[in-house]
């Protein structure tokens, strides 16, 4: 579709909206005087020189109109002031993460729960929420404070294994959320990310969670990663059918 024929789509929708006629008294159509008009109509635009004190908007080829008064809420994607940027809500806590605007609810919304301390954040991109720790605090936004698995009771019976879950449901469960979602993981097993693991033989949890052994090694033996029989090879060599080459 021609750019000429979205703007005039654009307009005729607007125009639409705003109303050509009124029946109910308020006078916004053409019997409305000088003090009772609605919103101005929209300017269609090509570039930023057809919007003297504004700029054009790409996607609806429209110049920004700024609200009378100005405003600008706060990280809901909209320029209300027509700045050119979406107003921030602000990191006062340096986590990278921001604040939620007023009346946010931060569960599901990826917005900071707690702006004040860099210990308390949702989960953002490929980075992890922060930990749930036993502080009475909801650290990583999801509505509920100490359900870590080393916090709940539910999980007092695993006694020092607590590893084996991450998590009590709201039921006061102990249950591995990534494993079968419905019990703690089975004697020398861990719970991570990836399920149910054994610490001292999974190459990409070897020893514990997350410790993944590189192509310097072929194998986690006790927990350690290894090359062969021996161990991981020295830098600018590979392992190779547990044999340390160069690459």
């Amino acid at each position: 579709m021609s750019r000429s024929i979205l703007r005039a789509l654009v307009m005729a929708a607007m125009v639409l909206s705003i109303g050509c006629g009124d029946d109910g008294g308020d006078r916004t159509g053409e019997d409305a005087g000088p003090g009772d008009m609605g919103p101005p109509m929209p300017v269609s635009c090509e570039t930023d020189v057809d919007c003297p004190d504004t700029y054009c908007n790409p996607g609806s080829l429209i110049c920004c109109l700024p609200a009378d008064p100005p405003f600008e809420i706060c990280g809901d994607g909209i320029d209300q002031n027509c700045d050119r940027m979406d107003g921030s809500c602000g990191d006062n806590d340096g986590d990278g993460v921001q604040a939620c605007r007023p009346g946010e609810n931060p569960v599901g919304s990826g917005c900071d729960c707690d702006d004040e301390r860099a210990d308390v954040r949702p989960p953002f991109g490929d980075i992890a929420g922060a930990t749930e720790v036993c502080d009475g605090a909801d650290n990583d936004c999801n509505g509920r404070a100490d359900e870590s698995a080393a916090c709940c009771e539910g999980c007092d019976s695993l006694g020092e294994n607590r590893d084996r879950a991450d998590v009590c449901t709201e039921a006061g469960a102990c249950v591995c959320s990534t494993g079968s979602g419905t019990d703690p993981c089975a004697e020398g097993q861990t719970c991570c990310s990836t399920g149910c693991v054994d610490v001292q033989t999974d190459a990409v949890n070897c020893g514990f969670c997350g410790a993944v052994c590189t192509g310097s090694s072929d194998r986690c033996v006790g927990g350690t990663c290894g090359c062969g029989d021996g161990p991981p090879c020295d830098l600018n060599y590979e392992c190779l059918d547990g044999v340390c080459q160069t690459p």
